[in-house]
């Protein structure tokens, strides 16, 4: 987890947090030869102000094309029913019922741009595999949407598995294994968790020193990596 202090992410942090994904993502790819899949979260967009517009005004230059994200953790997306309202506390919103993603289908530029544009907003989704997006998407259709039964769900043309700190830590290594979906690194802006998740199937610690990042000390957990401007 890198934590964020909240979301929207402050304009000050913003730019460190834009430069610490822009090289890690450089370097994956570079180290371990790797492509990348940028998403947007949909549900993000509503709770941040202009975002919505930031992304309608460049949809010709990225192409986003709308699929379903699904949590592989939970309980398959359905329709609101009667419990969820009896078991609402005073103030607090019915659960979302679509988690529309949008796949940013263009160039690799496009998908850098993309992601920097709307990066800080808690909508950022970024996959990196070895794999080419169709085999990613087509391992992310057969794992998500048997599942499903309410035919409301049922006709998206791709889905994505969504993933918190919490999904990766009680998962089992099959089941995360199985979520990954073909992918070597998941990375997402986690609003559950105020902070960028970065879930991976390869060791980071060569990713990190190539960096130039290094460990905590006195037996600290976390890695120090510099992003100067």
């Amino acid at each position: 987890m890198l934590p964020v202090p909240v979301f929207p992410v402050p304009e000050n942090e913003l730019g460190l947090l834009r430069r610490f994904l822009s090289l890690f993502t450089a370097t994956a790819v570079k180290q371990l030869g790797l492509s990348v899949e940028v998403f947007i979260q949909m549900a993000r967009l509503k709770h941040s102000g202009g975002s919505s517009v930031r992304l309608s005004r460049h949809g010709r230059e990225w192409l986003p094309k709308i699929g379903l994200g699904v949590w592989p953790d939970r309980p398959a997306p359905t329709f609101w029913t009667q419990q969820d309202f009896r078991n609402l506390l005073p103030g607090e919103m019915p659960r979302t019922l679509l988690e529309q993603v949008f796949r940013i289908s263009k160039s690799e530029e496009a998908k850098q741009n993309a992601r920097d544009t709307m990066l800080g907003v808690g909508a950022v989704v970024q996959v990196l595999t070895r794999d080419n997006a169709a085999v990613f998407l087509k391992n992310a259709m057969d794992l998500l949407l048997p599942p499903i039964d309410d035919p409301t769900y049922t006709c998206f043309p791709f889905y994505l598995p969504l993933l918190e700190r919490k999904s990766v830590l009680g998962a089992t290594p099959e089941a995360l294994d199985s979520w990954f979906c073909g992918a070597s690194l998941y990375i997402r802006e986690s609003v559950e968790d105020t902070g960028l998740l970065i879930a991976s199937k390869v060791p980071l610690g060569p990713l990190f020193r190539n960096m130039r990042g290094r460990p905590e000390p006195e037996g600290g957990q976390g890695w120090l990596v510099p992003c100067e401007p």
